[in-house]
């Protein structure tokens, strides 16, 4: 899904921001470990990634809220999507803005296990 050869200190990303954005991305990181399981948090120079086998989430920091991230092997309708990457012939990356952490709700904890289950490289094709 990404890729870097550079780590970057994980604090960097919040540098400049309002200490809710930090708040949001806990919380972010929080409900795919809740929904998914264990996580290697990789900052890189523009993103985090989350890892289990294989990177199949994150986020992106903003000012204003966090872009969060996550890779299925399947299409799904869901409107709070504000971008869809398809990458052929089976893969999307879905992005939503984050700014309340009432948005991660049960459904959206549906998706993150089945990413979950993605990065576990453990899912039916």
């Amino acid at each position: 899904m990404w890729h870097s050869c550079t780590q970057v200190d994980l604090d960097a990303h919040f540098t400049g921001k309002e200490p809710t954005i930090r708040k949001l991305f806990d919380a972010w990181l929080g409900f795919v470990r809740k929904y998914g399981g264990p996580v290697t948090v990789i900052p890189q120079k523009s993103r985090i990634s989350f890892q289990a086998r294989v990177r199949f989430s994150g986020a992106i920091i903003h000012k204003q809220w966090v872009d969060c991230t996550f890779w299925l092997k399947r299409p799904i309708q869901d409107d709070r999507f504000d971008k869809v990457e398809k990458i052929p012939p089976i893969n999307y990356v879905y992005h939503f803005k984050l700014t309340d952490t009432a948005q991660l709700d049960e459904r959206l904890g549906s998706y993150v296990r089945e990413a979950y289950q993605v990065g576990q490289q453990k899912f039916d094709q």
